[in-house]
């Protein structure tokens, strides 16, 4: 990446940033602001009653000041060096600007824990459609309020394979004006898009963990940051194909590094190893590397998130 971020010509080239919320809160959600508060019912049901849920809870604070994570503050830097407004991709708010004021919550599409909402769901969980609820609620920016303006401008979407299959009817809808402009980074997520936006997908892979090492749960993120601070850079007003051309090119010689293979564990176990590291070893990234890198054992973030919270009962989230 560029030395001297005062100097990127990125900025000015980007209308907006779109990144996956955190699971990581700052502020812990009560318990009727969280997935598990509800009774398993069907989806329709749910949709309506997370919406209703929505208009009664409290402000806690701005969009920025809630999310966590490393994902997220890599998210913010891309920010700051393209100057381009950032908007936050959220299962239970819809599309928030970091800059409003919303509700803490628990809730997301990602695996099974007591914040899934596909955990309460009695029959297949329908990511487009939950997504197309909560773009309806209090907080959410229309999608096409963000493609409404910007002349050229890029509009950069990073996503993880969940997200993008909540997201991918939305996206898919956006006139072919919209499509020219968007740009999309994550990994693995062609099986997963609609054919009509592959062009907008940037050629990210394993090989970005060369140039900007990282976890799997920050890939799009990291990958956001590499295209903004550097290919924007080079082309600040290239359209889809040269910037596709141009990731290529950065990963040409690059080689991913082999993964360990990890162990997989039940929560019981995992709790165990908390508790035996537990109090040398405090905050969930500090502590989870350590189970990652010195015991082996595979465990995603959103996981371990919730499992150390049951350990120490909400203490020491940093």
């Amino acid at each position: 990446m560029q030395n001297g971020e005062d100097s990127h010509r990125s900025r000015g080239a980007i209308h907006a940033l779109l990144v996956p919320c955190s699971s990581r809160k700052k502020v812990r959600p009560g318990m009727g602001a969280r997935a598990v508060s509800f009774p398993i019912s069907d989806q329709s049901c749910l949709e309506t009653a997370w919406i209703e849920r929505l208009n009664s809870l409290p402000i806690a604070c701005r969009a920025d000041d809630l999310y966590g994570g490393r994902g997220f503050q890599l998210a913010l830097r891309a920010s700051q060096i393209s100057e381009a407004p950032l908007y936050a991709i959220s299962a239970g708010l819809g599309l928030v600007a970091i800059e409003h004021f919303i509700p803490a919550y628990g809730l997301t599409v990602s695996g099974k824990g007591p914040e899934s909402i596909a955990a309460r769901i009695n029959d297949h969980f329908d990511p487009e459609s939950w997504w197309s609820a909560v773009s309806r609620g209090p907080y959410s920016t229309p999608m096409t309020h963000i493609f409404s303006s910007g002349a050229s401008k890029c509009v950069i979407v990073a996503l993880s394979r969940s997200y993008a299959r909540m997201l991918a009817s939305s996206l898919d809808a956006l006139p072919n004006s919209a499509i020219t402009r968007l740009r999309i980074v994550g990994a693995n997520l062609g099986p997963i898009l609609p054919s009509r936006l592959s062009p907008s997908l940037l050629p990210y892979d394993e090989r970005l963990q060369a140039i900007l090492p990282g976890t799997r749960s920050d890939f799009a993120q990291r990958a956001l940051l590499h295209f903004v601070s550097s290919g924007l850079d080079v082309h600040p007003e290239g359209d889809a194909a040269t910037h596709h051309g141009w990731v290529m090119s950065a990963l040409s010689g690059k080689k991913a590094p082999v993964r360990r293979q990890r162990e997989r564990l039940r929560d019981e176990d995992i709790l165990a190893l908390i508790q035996q590291h537990l109090p040398r070893t405090t905050g969930i990234g500090r502590l989870l590397r350590v189970l990652r890198d010195r015991e082996g054992v595979a465990c995603e973030q959103a996981r371990f998130s919730r499992l150390y919270r049951e350990a120490t009962g909400g203490r020491g989230l940093v």
